[in-house]
């Protein structure tokens, strides 16, 4: 069983990926001048604290780069897009680079673009704000990294499990500003405690002292199930946890045509809100 505070800190930083993936997702056409992503996109999780090792790192920042072949042309709808997004580019660098590379930042992310005429390439590199963790939740991101995964789609499905995570971080930030307290704030859970249900992903969620402490919650009654991500459509809905998870489930499925899956009483139980 991993310990809870490593748990509580991945969590926290799935939901620093989810956010940067969505972002880099949207922000891709608006710099590109709509140029079709990639298929691909590198993740990388890079330790900020300059003294640390492996083992005691805890400042971490969720950077994206992705690339796709360009014209020079896209260097126009760059710098037109800085300009919109708010983002001053950094002046020294792109006079070091005969304007081909940009580099600007707002409050909670840096932005890169590059264009490489002899690769005929533009690299686009978002970079989130830090996001503190254990130290054994950092020695985990370590240890993974860098990974290709799949560019991040916001616009239709299927959703991946960052695009989806990021939907469910939405829906609960709602719902905590009805029952949760600042200094108690719900919390999506862990990314190995998400279920894939196929046709749509399941995200746990609860208090963070339930987390941290152990400590159960109070919410009204019918307020703690999981959330449910539905993949080719973003549909995000909270279960009612006063009936049957598998039931709704099926529900849900049969009446849009999905195939039916029940995750079963013991591991839907376990991704409900406490």
């Amino acid at each position: 069983m991993t310990d809870p505070y490593i748990d509580i800190s991945l969590a926290r930083a799935a939901d620093f990926e989810s956010w940067a993936a969505a972002l880099l997702s949207e922000w891709w056409p608006v710099l590109t001048g709509g140029l079709p992503p990639p298929a691909t996109t590198l993740r990388a999780w890079r330790a900020t604290d300059t003294q640390a090792t492996d083992h005691t790192a805890q400042v971490f920042r969720v950077e994206f780069v992705a690339r796709q072949f360009a014209e020079p042309g896209v260097m126009r709808h760059a710098h037109a897009a800085f300009g919109a997004l708010g983002m001053p580019p950094d002046r020294r660098e792109l006079a070091r680079s005969s304007g081909s590379h940009l580099v600007g930042s707002t409050e909670d992310v840096i932005v890169g673009l590059r264009f490489s005429g002899i690769a005929h390439t533009v690299f686009v590199r978002l970079q989130s704000r830090p996001c503190q963790v254990a130290p054994g939740a950092g020695a985990l991101l370590l240890s993974r990294a860098e990974a290709e995964l799949p560019f991040p789609n916001t616009t239709t499905g299927p959703l991946d499990v960052r695009v989806a995570r990021n939907n469910a971080r939405h829906l609960l930030t709602g719902h905590g500003a009805k029952y949760a307290t600042p200094a108690d704030p719900l919390q999506l859970g862990p990314p190995q405690q998400v279920v894939d249900l196929g046709w749509a992903f399941l995200f746990p969620w609860s208090t963070m002292s339930w987390y941290t402490h152990g400590v159960l919650p109070t919410l009204p009654p019918g307020t703690r199930g999981p959330i449910v991500v539905v993949k080719d459509s973003g549909h995000t809905w909270l279960l009612n946890s006063l009936s049957s998870f598998d039931a709704q489930l099926t529900t849900y499925a049969r009446d849009r045509g999905y195939p039916v899956t029940r995750p079963g009483s013991e591991t839907t139980g376990r991704n409900q809100g406490r």
